[in-house]
């Protein structure tokens, strides 16, 4: 009750900001309406292109001031299409980074521009369309959270030119893949940022040092009239026929058939089923042996769940998709209602969570906008299983009480019951609460935070490291960008932490503080030192990193060493990073850690890990994808993917797995699929 008083208070307290204001010192540009169609082919030969606005003015991030080198860009709209044109002035057009060929991998060897759209204009969430100086794209989104989502695709087009002095660029993307209102008179949210490797430079039209991404410092597109916008529900049926064998000492087949099926209620709204879906065309997960207490978080690829994900973070994950294992079927919606933002899911699969469950589960996620850029979060999920039921309530909320205050909470509560069979024996009620003061405005950030969780708060579809914990925690972090003096970046870091467990016992307290910075000639240096307590063993971590080549991905060379203490284990660990293209089509990433432990028992023991991934894009409708992992005690994780479309929305995967690791997941597997989109 305390806290949702407070809520009340706070939702009267927050102003409406200046940037609702038209006049608001951010800058705007016009979007022209017209019915021609586009050639997207990088020529600004429609004559349309000649009627529209042109915006400039992009501001260079470390001298804050504008950029050397400009960027002009234009906006048309249609029933159907929002049309974007980009020309990208170059002062050394022979010095362009431009390799990658393959849409929606990451550009980070290459220039690229990022067009950011935020229809609803609600400063939370924003649409990311890039493109590189060959015109290939990519694409993600982000949610009120703040967290970048690159597990969304769409379906648009872009084509680039190179000129003399400039290269360029046109995109063409439908309404479909965008939520928005059908209504005219809009204003949508606007950002253009632009990247230029061969100096280092980052600009945007719309710049604050402060969060320069987010969508609360966007400029205006303004002219948006969508009420006779042509409504596609945007139909896709995918089924899919697999197989897999896997040679464990006995050869064992299993065939699979599924269905996904996707569409849009209304624009602004989308809706996704999935009957028996098979992922094993999927990337393996990175390996690792570093020191930790606390289960290992591993980020989600599968698509079913990165659509629509931005909109279910909070401080404290309640919600961690990768607890979803075997799904027999699922159904999700997401999208947005005037002042909310929505995520609904339904799902009957396997859970794994201290143990293996079996059941259905609802989680339903809903962010009530709070005035210009603040909101708040409610949270349910109920999971009604074969071994018991598992429900979870919550409140979290974001608020900005200046340009440089703010304040996050999060207030959370589980009830579980367990039968006596079940491998996690609970009867219990269980809370979390979590609240902070933030000041973040550049250079300086600060928060003071308190959280506290109760001893057997473990939700079954949530994260939550450490249980048991009550106090504060502090961080403070100093960042400056410079155009002029001795460095690029500076970066000065202090955290601390301090909990005591139920019976006001200290059980945690952590010390860390670091210094990190990019030199003028593209050297980065940097030191880490932390000191935990984590009850009973004091451990303490002294780390040293070198970057040679800092600002350019693939020419730089990681190189790091670390020595301390971990559960009364002595250690010193080297480590080398080297990301490679020797040809334009073909990344290759190698890292390799060795660490030398000194154990209680007076053994001593070297454990390594060496990986090799690389990415072979063969041509626009073929790649294999490949992850070498080797570690110390014959352990290893070998993985192979072919993706081949043989005909257009028609594709092939094959996939081969070998595996030996100290899990039940060790063997061997050959999977094969094929997948059509209707």
């Amino acid at each position: 009750m305390r806290v949702f008083t407070l809520l009340a208070a706070l939702q009267g307290a927050v102003l409406a900001w200046p940037h609702s204001n038209e006049n608001a010192g951010v800058p705007s540009m016009q979007v022209l309406q017209v019915d021609e169609p586009l050639t997207v082919d990088g020529v600004l030969d429609e004559p349309f292109w000649q009627r529209c606005e042109v915006g400039a003015g992009l501001i260079d991030t470390r001298t804050h001031q504008p950029a050397a080198d400009q960027t002009r860009i234009r906006y048309a709209l249609t029933k159907k299409f929002l049309y974007v044109a980009v020309e990208c002035l170059d002062s050394d057009m022979s010095q362009i980074h431009a390799t990658e060929q393959r849409e929606d991998r990451s550009f980070v060897g290459d220039d690229f521009v990022e067009v950011h759209l935020d229809p609803p204009h609600s400063h939370r969430g924003k649409y990311a369309f890039f493109s590189n100086p060959l015109g290939t794209r990519a694409d993600a989104n982000e949610g009120p959270s703040g967290q970048f989502n690159y597990g969304w695709s769409a379906d648009w087009d872009c084509a680039a030119t190179l000129g003399p002095d400039r290269w360029t660029f046109e995109m063409r993307i439908p309404l479909k893949v965008l939520n928005y209102f059908r209504k005219d008179g809009q204003t949508w949210g606007m950002n253009i940022t632009r990247v230029q490797r061969r100096n280092d430079v980052t600009s945007f039209w719309s710049y604050s040092p402060t969060d320069m991404y987010k969508p609360r410092h966007f400029g205006h597109l303004t002219g948006m009239n969508l009420a006779e916008a042509e409504f596609d529900r945007n139909w896709e049926v995918t089924p899919y026929v697999s197989g897999r064998a896997d040679f464990n000492g006995e050869t064992e087949y299993e065939p699979s058939a599924g269905i996904d099926v996707s569409t849009r209620i209304t624009p602004a709204i989308t809706a996704a089923l999935t009957i028996n879906p098979d992922f094993g065309q999927i990337e393996a997960d990175d390996d690792t042996i570093e020191l930790r207490d606390t289960e290992r978080f591993l980020p989600e690829k599968r698509l079913f769940f990165r659509e629509g994900e931005e909109l279910v973070r909070m401080p404290h994950r309640l919600y961690y998709s990768r607890r979803f294992t075997d799904i027999d079927a699922g159904l999700k919606s997401s999208g947005l209602l005037p002042g909310y933002s929505f995520f609904f899911q339904n799902l009957q699969s396997d859970l794994a969570h201290d143990g293996t469950f079996h059941g259905n589960s609802t989680v339903i996620h809903v962010n009530q906008n709070v005035r210009e850029r603040s909101y708040v979060g409610y949270y349910g999920a109920f999971s009604a299983l074969d071994e018991g039921h598992s429900v979870v309530g919550s409140a979290d909320g974001y608020f900005f009480l200046s340009d440089a205050w703010r304040m996050r909470f999060q207030g959370s509560v589980a009830d579980e019951q367990w039968s006596p069979a079940a491998l996690n024996t609970k009867d219990s009620t269980d809370f979390l609460g979590h609240a902070a003061l933030i000041y973040d405005l550049y250079p300086w950030s600060f928060a003071l935070s308190g959280n506290a969780i109760t001893e057997e708060f473990n939700p079954l579809l949530g994260y939550i490291p450490r249980q048991d914990i009550f106090g504060p925690t502090f961080e403070a972090d100093y960042h400056h960008t410079s155009g002029d003096r001795w460095y690029k970046d500076l970066t000065v870091g202090y955290d601390v932490a301090y909990y005591v467990d139920h019976a006001a016992a200290n059980n945690l307290h952590d010390h860390a503080v670091s210094l990190g910075t990019i030199l003028r000639n593209d050297l980065g240096l940097g030191v880490r030192h932390a000191r935990d307590y984590h009850r009973p063993y004091h451990n303490h971590r002294t780390a040293f990193g070198v970057d040679l080549w800092a600002s350019d991905y693939f020419k730089a060379v990681n190189l790091d060493y670390a020595l301390g203490e971990f559960e009364e284990t002595d250690y010193h660990e080297a480590a080398f990073g080297k990301r490679i293209k020797f040809w334009e089509k073909l990344p290759i990433r190698e890292e390799l850690v060795v660490r030398f432990e000194d154990r209680p028992a007076g053994d001593r023991e070297t454990v390594w890990l060496n990986r090799v991934v690389f990415d072979l894009y063969l041509r626009s409708n073929m790649w294999v994808k490949s992850s070498i992992q080797m570690r110390s005690e014959s352990l290893h994780n070998y993985s192979i993917i072919y993706g081949w479309e043989f005909r257009h929305r028609a594709w092939f995967y094959l996939a081969f797995n070998d595996v030996e690791d100290t899990t039940e997941a060790s063997g061997r597997s050959l999977f094969a699929k094929v997948a059509y989109t209707f």
